[in-house]
């Protein structure tokens, strides 16, 4: 019990805002979903149940149409019979009422009365030959005493009939037989005037299971079976019903049947279910996104409570936070007079004194550079001056002339360092004008005259760039002196046959809070070492702080303050395992920014 408070309590999250809005979604936002999928579930289920009586209704109703229709003219046939059991010898009457009849119902191809014997005496087809059909299985039923009525057989010109036969009695005995051959190519008709949708189909199944009547007439021509047993067992025992079925092709069937009971047929419906429930999806879709739609309102505005509720600690943190980072600038304005308000004077009380602090260090800290380069100027003017002295006694001598020629330069240039060192220090918190800057021109300007002391030292200098580098909204200038006072504490702190690596990549971090993915540009440079990792790494960035004899230390702290403005970070860390040093240079990428690029040519590394 105890473990299992401890862990609720490390799920719980620190923020404020965030347990209210944790809240708010456990009572509003989830019993919302649920009680939306369970309306969904059950308005599906009365969907499907509709869907089915649908078919069914129309299936026993097609069903009574065929059943009319044979029952219509076994009815014309048995009354004909009737007829000509009165009529049995006088031929040409009887073949005055089946020609009647054929008049009558045109779907009767040919009738004919038979005697005993199974000879015709009269057909309906007037000049054909008689003949003899004694062998014929309806005639044997017929002379029997019985019904009968044959399976659909298909003529040579392709349309389907039965054959009919009826006994013809007089006084109760038979006396000869009435046969017909039906066409029922009007029950066809029926079939194919059944539509669900554009793939839903109806067909008609014998006592076997043979498809009779389909839309695909190819199916009836091929005597093709229903594929499932199960509903011709049912169709037999007089029931009509619903099934899904799995097709072979993996696709769900409805089915709905129902018995055409004189014949033993049956009337089959099927439709796939993707068409059948088009509109259940559709409702699904729309009920759904409803609901969804109902609880990204409903979080949205649980979010924006959480987050009022919570905005001014957020503010008073976010202003410690720069605070904390050197930035004394920020003022609240106090719209309330409770105890946030007291708390938001009370800050901005604190940040105007440390904002004066800072000030009164600023000069303290430029008074010490500047007695530092006072004192280091003193020594080279001494140098300067004694070469100055002896120019005019040794002009002649070329050693000497050398010598001149290769320090005073020297000296200028670290005087002329020194001093613009010591300007962009003690103007480091000015501002400066910002542009769309291509990181990979400024490495190509720095790497011409990096390669050729690297070639001096025996250094190996590699530069890796990224082909389409982001802009980045900068100043080409100060980010130029930011890296090249990398580069060149690189080539002062690589031995020689040591290497130097200058790399450019575009980086997408995770989504930051406000739900948009950070984008920025990378720049590393990397150098091996050889006396291990620095002791006092952590304070590399701190001004006057360096291990170079007649250092100032302000290059990487006027560096970091360059990347403060420009809103990124310059970060070092060691490598044990290459026993190298690496600056980690980074600058955001605005959204605008982040889709223009600069192409760049097809190669753009190099080695030393």
């Amino acid at each position: 019990m105890k473990q299992l408070a401890q862990l609720l309590r490390r799920c719980i999250p620190k923020k404020i805002w965030l347990q209210a809005f944790l809240v708010l979604v456990c009572v509003i936002i989830i019993p919302l979903i649920v009680l939306g999928a369970l309306l969904v579930n059950t308005s599906q289920k009365a969907i499907k149940t509709s869907v089915f009586r649908d078919h069914k209704e129309v299936a026993v109703h097609a069903t009574d149409k065929v059943e009319e229709h044979i029952k219509g003219a076994r009815q014309s046939i048995l009354v004909t019979a009737s007829i000509l059991g009165t009529l049995h010898a006088d031929s040409w009457r009887q073949e005055t009422a089946i020609v009647e009849l054929s008049l009558r119902n045109p779907a009767f191809q040919r009738i004919a009365s038979v005697d005993l014997n199974g000879e015709e005496i009269a057909s309906s087809e007037l000049g054909s030959a008689p003949q003899n059909r004694g062998n014929e299985e309806a005639f044997q039923q017929a002379i029997a005493g019985a019904s009968y009525i044959s399976h659909i057989k298909i003529s040579e010109d392709q349309i389907p009939y039965l054959t009919l036969a009826e006994p013809i009695k007089e006084f109760g005995q038979v006396k000869g037989v009435l046969m017909s051959e039906l066409n029922v190519r009007s029950v066809w008709d029926i079939i194919d005037n059944i539509h669900f949708g554009e793939t839903g189909r109806a067909f008609l199944i014998d006592h076997h299971g043979r498809i009779i009547a389909h839309p695909d007439k190819k199916r009836v021509l091929q005597n093709e079976h229903i594929p499932y047993p199960s509903i011709l067992e049912s169709i037999l025992l007089g029931q009509a019903g619903n099934m899904e079925k799995i097709r072979e092709d993996g696709e769900r069937l409805l089915i709905s049947y129902a018995p055409v009971v004189n014949p033993d047929w049956g009337l089959v419906i099927t439709q796939p279910e993707r068409e059948a429930y088009a509109f259940l999806t559709v409702m699904k879709l729309q009920s759904w996104g409803t609901i969804l739609l109902s609880a990204c309102v409903a979080m949205i505005l649980s979010l924006l409570l959480a987050r009022y509720m919570s905005r001014n600690i957020e503010n008073i943190v976010s202003g410690t936070q720069r605070v904390a980072k050197g930035d004394f600038s920020h003022h609240f304005p106090i719209k309330q007079r409770n105890e946030i308000g007291k708390l938001l004077f009370s800050f901005n009380r604190m940040t105007s004194k440390l904002r004066k602090a800072r000030d009164v260090e600023k000069l303290s800290v430029i008074g010490k550079a500047a007695a530092a380069v006072a004192h280091e100027l003193k020594n080279s003017l001494v140098l300067i001056t004694t070469f100055v002295e002896l120019l005019p006694e040794r002009h002649r001598d070329k050693k000497f002339i050398k010598e001149f020629s290769e320090t005073i330069p020297k000296e200028l240039d670290s005087w002329n360092t020194s001093l613009r060192n010591m300007m962009v220090f003690s103007r480091s918190y000015s501002s400066f004008p910002t542009y769309d800057t291509n990181v990979n021109d400024i490495i190509k300007e720095i790497s011409l005259l990096a390669k050729m002391k690297a070639r001096q030292l025996d250094i190996h200098f590699n530069e890796s760039l990224e082909q389409n580098i982001s802009l980045i909204n900068g100043n080409k200038d100060k980010l130029k002196q930011v890296l090249l006072n990398l580069v060149t504490n690189a080539l002062e702190a690589t031995p020689g046959g040591g290497q130097i690596d200058v790399v450019t990549r575009n980086i997408v971090s995770d989504k930051s809070k406000n739900g948009s993915a950070d984008r920025y540009v990378e720049v590393s440079v990397s150098n091996t070492v050889s006396d291990g990792c620095p002791d006092d790494l952590d304070k590399i960035f701190n001004p006057f702080h360096t291990t170079k004899a007649g250092g100032l230390g302000l290059g990487l702290s006027i560096s970091k303050e360059i990347m403060d403005r420009h809103n990124g970070s310059i970060d070092v860390s060691f490598n044990e395992e290459n026993q190298s040093l690496c600056f980690v240079v980074k600058l955001p990428v605005t959204s605008e920014m982040a889709s223009r690029v600069i192409p760049q040519i097809p190669s753009v590394k190099s080695h030393l």
